[in-house]
């Protein structure tokens, strides 16, 4: 009778949990911290967000103006990759990256381990076809100095050895480059927070707490709708 009262008060502490970050997940991205002004009209070249159904990416151009990616990634992409191929950034536990390819990947063990910060992190970089990337990621309203925010954000989260080169984890997957990152996964620190906080240092509108992909993109969402309202109002 004792261990049917443990795992009923165990299901009901799990219960408010949820239900308690679910809630803070929601308010903070209904209510998300504004951006600065932008200091000028977004141009070329141009920033993207990316945002699959559980997990968010940052695009940039391979050469970028701000950052040669070509150069600091020199012994790990082709050197054929044309001229205005984009490269995606995204940040997340090494194991999904590496060992979670299908949904039945997703195992309990696995989860479990992210979410409590026992595995290695890593970023992950993916170079895209700059023609298409239109596609399926949404472009970004960032100025020059929001633009360097966010290059400086990631590479100030991958890890590098004593003599300075990029820290590799190798990966199955074909295309795709991953790098040794700092910081710890969890549940209060997912992939979708990393993102959210280069987008606040770029000075855009983000969320305070930013566990799902939504959190992410809401709040820009939120912005563009704001900022058309306006333009029609004053025309």
């Amino acid at each position: 009778m004792a261990g049917f009262k443990g795992a009923g008060l165990a299901a009901i502490a799990l219960l408010i949990l949820c239900f308690w970050y679910l809630g803070a997940a929601w308010l903070s991205g209904k209510l998300p911290l504004g951006g600065r002004a932008q200091a000028e009209e977004p141009g070329t070249p141009a920033t993207y967000l990316c945002e699959a159904p559980f997990h968010t990416d940052i695009a940039l151009p391979l050469y970028d103006p701000l950052f040669d990616w070509a150069a600091e990634l020199k012994d790990e992409l082709p050197a054929w990759l044309p001229p205005d191929t984009y490269i995606l950034f995204g940040w997340g536990d090494s194991v999904f990256f590496t060992r979670v390819l299908q949904p039945e990947d997703m195992t309990p063990g696995r989860v479990l381990s992210a979410l409590a910060g026992l595995n290695e992190t890593a970023v992950r970089i993916v170079p895209v076809d700059g023609g298409s990337v239109d596609e399926f990621c949404n472009p970004i309203a960032v100025d020059t100095e929001g633009r360097a925010a966010l290059i400086a954000h990631i590479r100030e989260t991958l890890e590098r050895d004593r003599k300075g080169e990029l820290r590799m984890i190798p990966t199955p997957v074909p295309g795709e480059i991953l790098v040794r990152a700092k910081g710890r996964y969890s549940i209060f620190n997912t992939c979708n927070q990393w993102t959210a906080a280069a987008l606040g240092k770029a000075g855009l509108p983000r969320s305070l707490f930013a566990p799902f992909a939504w959190n992410v993109t809401s709040p820009l969402q939120g912005a563009r709708e704001t900022d058309t309202e306006e333009v029609t109002l004053y025309n």
